[in-house]
């Protein structure tokens, strides 16, 4: 499981990222979603090497 956001790594977060006018309830609630996205994303099972992954293959048509 990955390690929970703190209240300060989220204010960093938001700061960074232009969300200054967010109150506190706001970035309770972002932490908290943080959380859950962060838990959902480490159950998703990795290629050992990246090389290995689908997106080299992957092509976009050139029109």
């Amino acid at each position: 499981m990955p390690t929970p956001w703190t209240p300060e790594e989220i204010a960093s977060f938001a700061a960074r990222y232009g969300l200054k006018d967010l109150t506190p309830d706001m970035l309770e609630r972002m932490r908290v979603i943080a959380d859950s996205v962060a838990e959902a994303s480490a159950a998703i099972p990795r290629m050992p090497r990246k090389d290995d992954e689908p997106a080299p293959i992957f092509r976009v048509p050139l029109r």
